[in-house]
């Protein structure tokens, strides 16, 4: 029971199940550079991504590709990714110091 419960406990801690590859997420999140600017360092009134969380825009990110969030463009846009693509584009914008 011990084993069950500490299996359990450690895949529950796991927040993202990919592995993290820089040039992928970079290279992803190019398609968010004309509305969020080059590296998420919006000069508009859009969402500044620079420095967010990685679960915070994750979830975010799922919440629009599953309609529970809406916005203008994003519902469209995410739809074109996957789960995986989109946790490569939070771990990226995570990283991109503000």
């Amino acid at each position: 029971m011990k084993k069950i419960t500490a299996t359990l406990f450690c895949l529950c801690s796991l927040s993202f199940a990919a592995e993290y590859d820089p040039i992928r997420g970079q290279m992803l999140s190019l398609s968010c550079a004309s509305c969020h600017g080059t590296d998420g360092k919006s000069t508009t009134i859009t969402t500044y991504l620079a420095g967010m969380g990685k679960t915070t825009l994750y979830k975010t990110l799922l919440e629009y590709k599953n309609g529970t969030k809406t916005g203008t463009m994003m519902q469209k846009h995410v739809k074109g990714f996957t789960d995986e693509e989109l946790e490569q584009v939070s771990y990226y914008f995570s990283k991109v110091k503000r």
